[in-house]
């Protein structure tokens, strides 16, 4: 019988129970016997693994957050770390890996691999930082999460004619902020990809206020080097409108994953399994013009961001923005 196991690593996002849920049900069909590893690659160090079974992922599908747990491993970044997860995977004669998770996680993946370990790696950030896929599992709850977070904040701004300006994740990644920004129809967006220093974001506020807008929105992803109270002040003080500020942080991470996301996650899981069964690995999944696809781990990140620029013109040409 083929023994695997599977660990989420780095941040949890939403799409990972429903990943691990399918992982388990579609290796029932094959026969393949699953243990899961709590607490990412920290628990793999220590060893702690439990058997996954239909009955024990039979309500996990629909939740967000992570049943498996997560953590950041330091250790594991080291190259003693790698040895100990390794040998792990041996003592309990694991002959596969499956690593949701993101960047960091996706470098400890290939770490594992060189030292002979078979490993198939699954994009889960909401970040939406690997740019091999054109989606990572999560990131589509977490814009749907900030959009509504912002459209709520701003019908109460609205009633008082009052700005907005808020701060979403991404950690150095704009994607989420852009997509949020064009959703709610946002009067600036500040992203890292694109400059935007403080001077070009008052700016656009009062252009937008010239033009009869009274209630501006501003995104600001967390990557910038100035933060929403300092936009606060700046919009206050050169053009005269009263604003709030709110940082929506960790309430973009959680919650129930979208439709699209269980979606994804279902198919992941079920071309993880499917590549095992025909004894690939060393692969990372991703999806590519709506089709899942696989590619060599150690080549996920040949593939450089192209951020979407000519949307961010054309948010900027909704408000006559130059």
């Amino acid at each position: 019988m083929i023994k695997i196991a599977v660990l989420c690593s780095g941040g949890d996002s939403q799409g990972m129970n429903t990943c691990v849920q399918a992982i388990v049900n579609m290796a029932t069909v094959h026969g393949i016997m699953v243990m899961g590893v709590r607490r990412g690659y920290q628990g793999l160090i220590e060893g702690d693994l439990v058997q996954l079974t239909r009955e024990s992922v039979a309500n996990i599908g629909t939740l967000g957050g992570c049943e498996l747990k997560v953590s950041r491993c330091p250790e594991f970044m080291t190259e003693a770390g790698v040895k100990k997860g390794y040998d792990v995977l041996q003592k309990n004669r694991i002959d596969y890996l499956i690593v949701l998770g993101g960047d960091g996680s996706f470098r400890g993946a290939i770490d594992l691999e060189r030292m002979g370990a078979k490993v198939i790696g699954i994009p889960c950030t909401i970040d939406n930082d690997l740019f091999y896929t054109d989606k990572t599992l999560g990131f589509d709850t977490a814009v749907n999460n900030a959009v509504s977070a912002i459209d709520n904040m701003h019908q109460t701004m609205a009633a008082n004619d009052r700005g907005l300006v808020v701060e979403v994740m991404g950690r150095n990644c704009g994607h989420l902020a852009l997509n949020a920004a064009v959703a709610v129809g946002a009067h600036s967006l500040a992203v890292k990809e694109m400059g935007c220093p403080l001077e070009e974001v008052v700016i656009d506020v009062k252009h937008c206020l010239f033009n009869g807008v009274k209630s501006p929105i501003v995104v600001v992803s967390e990557a910038m080097d100035y933060t929403v109270e300092d936009v606060r002040k700046a919009i206050e003080k050169e053009c005269g409108i009263e604003c709030r500020a709110c940082v929506i942080g960790y309430l973009q991470r959680g919650g129930t994953p979208s439709v699209f996301d269980r979606t994804f996650a279902t198919q992941l899981g079920i071309n993880a399994i499917e590549l095992i069964y025909q004894g690939i690995s060393g692969v990372a999944l991703g999806i590519r013009n709506s089709n899942i696809f696989y590619m060599k781990l150690e080549e996920v990140y040949n593939l450089k961001d192209e951020f979407n620029k000519l949307l961010y013109k054309q948010l900027r040409s909704l408000h006559n923005l130059k």
